[in-house]
């Protein structure tokens, strides 16, 4: 049983090492072709289209993602210190911030369904 569980750590720790490979080429990528797009949007794509084209198999990463998914909540932990240290701050100037979110965040879904709309056209159009 121990066996079974050291088995899948190793597993987990092969499929995150997968993930960050991804990442780093796509770091890499970026750096030598001066892409504007950040190097772990650009790791997704990558990732994405390996998965679709079967570069990669879905079992491959997907415990490993799972892991990750499972932990994200640390990755904000410092974003919720740092809302805790300045809490003035936001209270002051706080529904600026939220004016901004909500716009941005509006134009974003906006551009979206815009951009689904132009590409359904053209499919149903060709």
């Amino acid at each position: 049983m121990r066996l079974g569980k050291l088995g899948n750590r190793v597993t987990i720790a092969r499929q995150i090492t997968v993930i960050l490979l991804v990442w780093g080429l796509s770091f890499i990528l970026q750096k030598i072709l001066h892409i504007p797009i950040a190097s772990g949007v650009l790791g997704f794509f990558i990732l994405l289209l390996l998965l679709h084209f079967n570069g990669l198999k879905l079992t491959q990463v997907e415990q490993g993602a799972d892991v990750l998914l499972a932990d994200l909540l640390l990755f904000f932990i410092p974003p919720v210190v740092g809302i805790l240290q300045y809490q003035q701050l936001l209270w002051h100037s706080g529904w600026k911030i939220f004016v901004v979110i909500f716009i941005s965040t509006a134009l974003v879904m906006m551009a979206s369904i815009g951009t689904v709309r132009l590409f359904l056209d053209e499919d149903v159009e060709a």
